[in-house]
């Protein structure tokens, strides 16, 4: 099912940022001017048009399937990764049917609020987010996977919420017993005293100072040339940063609180390569100057932005430029409006059937299609079926047996997600802010929490009614190997006793509790991935020859943002029948040309096969558009410019739209 997961809407993306900040509705963003070309200075991607490319390359859609005929699409899982690919399949793929299976009765996966009664008035319900409700924008990364978000919107011709972080907002880690406050990132006397005294006197700081120390070094510390078999290596997140900072003090006191917020897993065994720290760790093994004017950046991020910049997609770029100034994305309802939105336009398609409550049972390659069994019908043959499961639920249900061994190996945690609510709105009167994480050093956490969420403080839409709303996160890697978890009343009854003894409430207060379990919500990145999923490609290939492609958190990346962008590529390639860039003049930066663009292929895991130096550049700080550091190059010129490329954007869609009609009209005729 795909997927945001649990921890990545709920407390990455809202712990990193601030309470109450200013929120602005963009209901019309204007287009963009087109950029010329987008600069990278790295060379050595250049090889010759005779080298031979991996055999999955070679081969397109286009060799494997009838083009004249209406070709039947299965998207398996109806998560925000299945949502994006038939949002995008339905656009693109030409006499196609999209068929769209999801097991159970409602869409959007790990994306769920649900509104409970929690008292006797008829207006006592309160919404209870189970998953993502914030999005934080990539415009502190070398990554472009929010474009798809902003493509998407504005394809459904919506608005986005884009709010302003207030930099007072306190983040809290449990450590060893009460709550420490992180230091707050602004220029203060009071907030130098304040950062001061909780350093000479928080245990959790012990080995903090010489382990900054080392980890500027060891940034700054390289130069020379680029070691690609040093890129080529993997380690631990754990492991990388105890080499770092020459300690591994820090890393079991704060690093793997953040993991436990991020991914719900062990800093030892996931990968560091794989990871949202991946930019730190590719620096660490050499960057080409001290000044880190220059980043590695994965080629298929730079080819999805010239794609994006290059064929009109002037709100795309409009709302790209616009959230390089703000902190989160959300609605009133956190990400449901989103949901709910890509429903109800996949509905409005005639070349679309959703299928909720369809679980399916087995796959199998069949007469060069393939057949996909559910609970309800009979097998049914597909050209094509794009998996957004779980991979390890995957390979369970392939046939025959056994034949996606890499992905049988694959992991994931389970999550007990609890929410309470207080009646009393005072319960974090000295500890407001976003919440609190628990590093795997706490001692006594026999509950197994993760992290705690102040709901209170970070929704967007206050409650009909006056309370305290928090999110408590339990399980993930404690839970490894158990035969049998808690039920869902222990875990409320657990959740309970551990937040009133971290927030030193009194167990007389009244609280309203409801849990859910996640179970497999968490795919686990652990070291080694990229060989799996590698496997994974020729397994994929070897069985089903090309005819089921793989997308989602699984394999490319953990968050709403990841799948969506994941589900993008692979719906694309199936309905162009051949890799990226897409747009129609195929547009590839000069620097890259010899490069492996193709991170897709027939599977969606093509990228995993090739070698580093190949799926990386070295690209300019400065000239990546829409980053907090950018400065410049890429703002909007003059409003005139601003309204004639938004009514060039408009009109290229009503003609596309015509064209559209006039196809179905014609089909009909016939």
């Amino acid at each position: 099912m795909p997927f945001q997961h649990v921890f990545i809407g709920s407390i990455r993306s809202a712990y990193g940022n601030a309470r109450h900040g200013v929120r602005t509705r963009i209901a019309k963003l204007p287009s963009s001017r087109r950029l010329s070309s987008f600069a990278v200075r790295d060379r050595q991607f250049t090889r010759t048009r005779t080298e031979k490319l991996p055999q999955a390359q070679t081969r397109t859609f286009a060799t494997t399937r009838a083009q004249n005929s209406q070709r039947e699409i299965a998207v398996l899982g109806g998560g925000i990764t299945g949502l994006t690919a038939a949002h995008y399949l339905a656009r693109h793929a030409k006499n196609a049917h999209i068929t769209l299976y999801e097991g159970s009765k409602r869409l959007g996966g790990w994306i769920h609020g649900e509104k409970l009664r929690v008292g006797s008035g008829k207006d006592d319900e309160i919404l209870f987010q189970r998953g993502p409700r914030m999005l934080r924008p990539y415009n502190k990364s070398l990554k472009f996977d929010d474009l798809v978000l902003y493509d998407v919107v504005g394809n459904l011709d919506m608005g986005l919420y884009f709010i302003e972080q207030n930099r007072r907002s306190s983040r809290y880690i449990y450590y060893p017993d009460h709550l420490v406050r992180l230091p707050i990132p602004e220029v203060s006397l009071s907030n130098l005293f304040a950062t001061v005294e909780s350093y000479l006197r928080e245990p959790i700081w012990d080995g903090a100072l010489m382990s900054g120390i080392r980890l500027a070094v060891t940034r700054n510390g390289h130069e020379g040339n680029t070691d690609y078999r040093a890129l080529a290596q993997d380690e631990s997140i754990g492991d990388y940063f105890d080499r770092v900072f020459g300690d591994d003090r820090v890393t079991k006191n704060i690093m793997s609180a953040v993991i436990h917020g991020i991914y719900g897993g062990d800093v030892y065994k996931l990968s560091a390569k794989h990871s949202i720290f991946d930019h730190m760790w590719r620096g660490s093994k050499g960057p080409t100057d001290r000044e880190e004017t220059r980043k590695w950046v994965e080629t298929k991020d730079i080819i999805l932005f010239c794609d994006m910049a290059h064929s009109g997609r002037g709100r795309t770029m409009g709302f790209l430029d616009k959230a390089r100034d703000f902190d989160l994305i959300a609605y009133d309802d956190g990400l449901l409006t989103l949901v709910n939105s890509l429903v109800k336009d996949l509905k409005a398609h005639k070349n679309v059937t959703i299928k909720p409550g369809h679980f399916v049972t087995s796959l199998a390659y069949e007469d060069g299609k393939v057949s996909v069994k559910t609970k309800q019908n009979p097998p049914k043959q597909f050209n094509q079926v794009i998996s957004t499961l779980f991979s390890k639920h995957l390979a369970s249900l392939v046939q025959p047996a056994g034949c996606l061994p890499s992905l049988e190996e694959t992991q994931a945690v389970t999550i007990m997600v609890v929410n309470m609510w207080f009646p009393n709105p005072y319960i974090l009167a000295n500890n407001h802010g976003f919440g609190y994480l628990i590093p795997s050093s706490t001692p006594n956490n026999d509950e197994c929490l993760l992290g705690v969420l102040f709901d209170s403080d970070a929704q967007l839409a206050p409650d009909p009614i006056p309370g305290t709303k928090l999110t408590v996160m339990m399980g993930g890697h404690y839970w490894d190997g158990w035969k049998h978890l808690p039920t869902e009343e222990m875990a409320e009854a657990m959740a309970k006793e551990a937040v009133f003894r971290h927030l030193n409430i009194d167990p007389s207060e009244p609280v309203f509790t409801s849990a859910r379990l996640c179970r497999d919500c968490l795919p686990q990145y652990t070291v080694g991935h990229k060989q799996r999923m590698a496997d994974a490609h020729k397994d994929l290939m070897r069985t089903f020859k090309g005819r089921l492609s793989v997308a989602g958190h699984s394999y490319t990346g953990i968050g709403v943002l990841p799948s969506m962008r994941a589900g993008f590529d692979v719906a694309m390639s199936v309905a162009l029948g051949h890799g990226p860039p897409w747009s129609a003049d195929r547009f590839v930066p000069p620097d890259l040309r010899g490069a492996q663009i193709d991170h897709v292929g027939m599977t969606g895991l093509l990228g995993f096969t090739a070698p580093e130096k190949l799926t990386l550049a070295l690209a300019e700080k400065e000239l990546l558009w829409g980053k907090r550091w950018q400065t410049g190059f890429g703002r909007y010129g003059s409003r005139e410019e601003w309204e004639r490329a938004k009514e060039e954007s408009r009109v290229r869609r009503r003609l596309e739209r015509e064209k559209e009609r006039e196809r179905e009209e014609g089909g009909k005729g016939e």
